[in-house]
């Protein structure tokens, strides 16, 4: 695949524009970060280096020079930008030299020894090797973190570091079928070079945080024991009651009270009480299926929601998951706890009221905490079922 020099450029500007748009509205709304800031004059510095490209169908030594500046330019700083980003130190000094000597190279291959060849040799040189050295960086980083996320970023380093030095092999081979290939797939992977900055915002802002997305989320929706928070449990228990109308299936809610949780605090302490709550919830999970829900309502009350099952088959989880509480005890400094709770449970085969199909539920578990605990009973039916 073969394209002219025109389009090539066309299309490189309008992905680096891009880029720079999209790195420019995430700091906006991210706030100031020194790693962006010198992702967005990277891609502007781009834009502006390729646009003196298209303007100039027939560039003077000065506008080639100011073009191949502005490149490099550009890439230094987002070599700053990911010192910046993984917090290590780097050396200004060293960067001014860098690009210091590059421009007195490129002078003298522009002005003093014009040769085509050998400026093209030198820009994938030099941009090649600040990807292989990012790849370094981000090697370095992952040897501290072990987040295999960091691969995929290295992986794309090092994957235009080999696409730019390909181009430099084939414009070092200088016959006329490689002019052709200059302008072909060496050229149009190395297009992706200019989308790097873009494509670097979605990897480390969606990707490499992907953890700290989901410990925020686990923060805003689940609690310390493991279950949802009332206001998340009750919106999933919405979309979970539209689907079953939508298919005429039935939901079961399993209401739970934790029997005596006052007498366990004072005992052994508030340290072990939240242990104790953690240790249930963990049980119950383990009892739980897949599409399942399982939220806490506050203090030592927890909701179970169950999809496609009828109150027997609730009836029957209740009891599971309390004759597991009462056998497995719950090591603690001050010796063992054995724990029991309440269960009520309620069908939404009598009502399609939420709110009404929970407070069932609740009434089931009174019922049970009347009976002394350890019980599970099932609302309007005299059915229970004790230790």
């Amino acid at each position: 695949m073969v394209v002219d020099g025109l389009t090539y450029f066309i299309l490189t500007t309008l992905v680096t524009v891009v880029s720079a748009v999209v790195l420019t509205l995430i700091r906006v709304f991210h706030g100031q970060k020194t790693a962006l800031d010198c992702w967005i004059m990277a891609s502007y510095t781009q834009v502006c280096a390729l646009l003196v490209v298209l303007l100039s169908r027939q560039p003077s030594a000065t506008e080639l020079l100011l073009q191949n500046t502005l490149f490099a330019g550009s890439f230094l700083l987002i070599v700053a930008g990911h010192h910046h980003y993984l917090k290590q130190r780097f050396n200004r000094n060293f960067l001014s030299i860098a690009l210091l000597l590059y421009c007195a190279l490129m002078f003298y291959f522009i002005s003093i020894e014009p040769s085509s060849q050998s400026r093209i040799t030198l820009f994938s040189s030099t941009l090649a090797l600040c990807c292989f050295y990012c790849a370094y960086l981000y090697f370095r980083y992952w040897r501290q973190q072990h987040n295999h996320a960091l691969w995929l970023v290295i992986g794309l380093y090092l994957f235009f570091g080999t696409c730019l030095l390909l181009r430099v092999y084939i414009t070092m081979q200088h016959t006329p079928q490689n002019q052709g290939l200059l302008l072909g797939v060496p050229t149009l992977l190395s297009l992706a070079i200019f989308a790097g900055n873009a494509l670097q915002t979605y990897v480390f802002y969606f990707l490499l945080h992907w953890r700290q997305i989901i410990q925020l989320e686990q923060l805003a929706n689940y609690d310390i024991t493991g279950a949802m928070r009332r206001s998340y449990f009750l919106k999933q228990l919405e979309k979970m009651t539209k689907r079953a109308q939508f298919s005429g299936g039935e939901i079961s809610v399993v209401f739970i009270d934790l029997d005596r949780f006052k007498s366990i605090n004072d005992d052994y302490g508030h340290d072990n009480g939240d242990l104790a709550l953690m240790h249930f919830s963990e049980i119950a999970l383990d009892n739980l299926r897949v599409g399942d829900l399982f939220g806490r309502f506050g203090g030592e009350e927890f909701v179970i929601a169950l999809n496609g099952a009828n109150a027997q088959q609730a009836n029957a989880l209740a009891n599971r998951i309390r004759i597991q509480l009462n056998q497995q005890a719950l090591k603690t400094s001050k010796g063992k706890l054995y724990m029991s709770a309440s269960f009520g449970v309620a069908s939404n085969l009598k009502t399609q009221d939420l709110s009404k199909l929970i407070k069932q539920a609740d009434e089931a578990m009174y019922q049970a905490k009347r009976q002394g605990g350890n019980k599970v009973k099932v609302y309007a039916l005299n059915e229970s079922t004790s230790s």
